[in-house]
């Protein structure tokens, strides 16, 4: 009798676990940029202020809220990572180095660049 009751469960568990065709969509990232810490793009040729906080943005495809999502990347050589649970998009809060700032997506060939040149004790005399 024992026998057939394991018979019937490994049949129950084949038809449980055949029936899922469940195929995962791929998730990737779709871009890295600079922006300001809350979110919004920086215009082309916009002045970059010392007073305004900045941040690094990425985008991805995300549409998998129960197998989160990581993303290695690099701002000025220091690697980081982003996790992402919910959202398709994220903003890092960063500090803006003097010269030139790369950010990377760690392993692909999306990459920004913003220019930076600290005025120093620069005051405007009219």
């Amino acid at each position: 009798m024992k026998i057939k009751q394991y018979y019937i469960l490994a049949l129950v568990m084949f038809l449980f676990l055949a029936c899922s065709e469940h195929e995962e969509t791929p998730i990737y990232t779709k871009g890295i940029s600079f922006v300001h810490a809350d979110g919004s793009k920086i215009s082309e040729n916009e002045c970059i202020s010392p007073n305004t906080k900045y941040g690094i943005k990425i985008e991805t495809n995300f549409v998998d809220i129960n197998r989160p999502f990581r993303v290695d990347y690099s701002v000025n050589g220091v690697i980081y990572t982003m996790t992402f649970t919910t959202a398709t998009s994220q903003v890092n809060p960063i500090t803006l180095a003097n010269g030139d700032n790369t950010a990377q997506v760690v392993g692909s060939n999306y990459k920004a660049i913003l220019k930076y040149i600290d005025q120093g004790d620069f005051e405007l005399v009219e």
